[in-house]
């Protein structure tokens, strides 16, 4: 088919189609419901004309003979086949011819290869949008958006089965990705790297033992069993901070990591470490600062892991802080005045004076005299004194701040809730480890700005494939 022939025919499709609607429109006058109807007619022309384009076009790119040559295989024609595709234009059911080897086994589509649609259902663009919306909603919610914005939208099956196919895709190919994100992505201006680790409890779609109260109601089946138990994912951050001795650190980016439960959060800090050592690679920093919670686990795993060596370990100072508040209340009281009074007095001197941990230590070691011996309040001391001890050369805060580091972990906090909560923690949720980490893969190469070079990389090792 020429291109005058496929031009004339979308063209006087339009025509007829526009002009019935215009001349409908017009006749009809405008007020808000006939506005809104005359949206839906332009969209459903403009949808009209294009998938009578992209099936025309397509077309013309059939293979037209009966045998062909395709990775040292002789195939011959076997038989027409029709399959549809999902477009930005609405389904579409493409005819094409169906080739089989002469030595048997599987055939092929010479259209489907020549398009990249080889064993697709959605073109590239669909395919994207439904990848990108899954990242932040659910199947069934982004069958909903996308309803809103193409002709057709996908079904939830189809959804689903495109996050666990680029899901796991992103999964094989971590080493590929991030190779072309380290030469493709400019890294942000700044002279400082933070790093942080933390964890938060998802719902995990297995059994585990069932706490509380057992059923006394009659006719209510006992078991030990609870079919949803909650275990600890991993979150991890990279920050290029600019920072200056004595100011406030502005950060310029963030990448993020998230890892579904295991023990020791090993893939997580596999991948964490890989990157720190691509941007330490290409860039000297003047400053590189581990900022974490007080568990010991953490500390333990960074001491032992050489991505982390030369770095400054900070423990989070609001987790400091928080500590700080637990024991004013077990020395004081909840609520009294002194508990306030001594708390800001100390978390003050921690900000600011060089030698505030050792007055506060002394401070806790004199009140926790005077709590009886065996006591809840006493032991509360006990272990925010043992805390405080742990973390002595992580706690030197008025230096941290003298040099312009950065000692809050707000970063890897708001990104637990962001990234791994906003998610898998919705109402009636549980995953499995490999559909929850699926989707994390999709969501932090989001919220990490990597977006465009993920997918080019996923389309690229796509048509490698076919």
């Amino acid at each position: 088919m020429s291109v005058r022939s496929i031009v004339s025919g979308v063209v006087a499709q339009f025509r007829e189609e526009l002009t019935e609607l215009v001349e409908t429109s017009l006749a009809e006058g405008m007020e808000p419901r006939r506005f809104g109807e005359m949206i839906a007619g332009l969209k459903a022309v403009l949808a009209s004309a294009g998938q009578r384009a992209f099936t025309e076009i397509v077309t013309t790119a059939e293979e037209h003979g009966d045998v062909l040559e395709h990775a040292g295989r002789r195939h011959r024609f076997k038989q027409p086949s029709t399959k549809e595709w999902l477009t930005p234009f609405g389904s579409v059911q493409i005819e094409r011819r169906y080739f089989q080897p002469d030595e048997g086994g599987c055939g092929l589509a010479p259209l489907d290869l020549r398009c990249g649609m080889s064993g697709r259902f959605m073109t590239p663009d669909v395919e994207e949008a439904v990848a990108l919306a899954s990242a932040d909603l659910s199947p069934a919610a982004t069958r909903d958006l996308l309803g809103k914005v193409l002709v057709h939208a996908p079904s939830e099956k189809a959804i689903r089965n495109v996050i666990a196919e680029v899901g796991r895709w992103a999964e094989d190919a971590r080493e590929e990705i991030e190779d072309r994100i380290v030469d493709e992505l400019a890294v942000p201006d700044g002279n400082m790297l933070v790093v942080s680790i933390d964890g938060v409890n998802v719902p995990l779609r297995e059994e585990g033992p069932k706490t509380g109260r057992p059923a006394e109601r009659p006719g209510v089946r006992s078991s030990n069993c609870t079919k949803t138990i909650w275990r600890e994912a991993g979150v991890a951050t990279i920050s290029i901070y600019r920072a200056a001795p004595g100011q406030k650190p502005e950060r310029q980016s963030t990448k993020y990591f998230a890892r579904m439960p295991e023990a020791g959060m090993t893939s997580l800090f596999d991948q964490h470490g890989s990157a720190i050592w691509d941007l330490r690679r290409d860039r000297e920093f003047e400053e590189i600062v581990v900022i974490c919670d007080g568990k010991p686990a953490l500390w333990n795993a960074i001491d032992d892991d050489p991505f982390y060596a030369k770095a400054t370990q900070v423990l989070d100072f609001f987790h400091a802080a928080e500590h700080l508040s637990k024991a004013a209340e077990a020395i004081f009281g909840k609520k009294q005045r002194k508990a306030t009074v001594w708390y800001g007095k100390y978390r003050a001197l921690l900000l600011e004076d060089d030698d505030g941990l050792e007055r506060l230590l002394g401070s806790l070691h004199y009140y926790r005299k005077s709590l009886r011996d065996g006591s809840e309040r006493r032991a509360v001391v006990d272990r925010v004194i043992g805390y405080y001890s742990r973390n002595r050369v992580r706690m030197r805060y008025a230096a941290f701040r003298a040099r312009g580091l950065s000692i809050g972990s707000g970063v890897v906090e708001a990104a637990c809730k962001s990234i791994v909560g906003a998610r898998l923690k919705r109402s009636g949720m549980r995953w499995t480890h490999e559909g929850g980490q699926h989707v994390l893969n999709l969501r932090t190469r989001a919220r990490s700005g990597e977006w465009t070079c993920f997918w080019a990389t996923y389309l690229d090792a796509a048509r490698a494939a076919a």
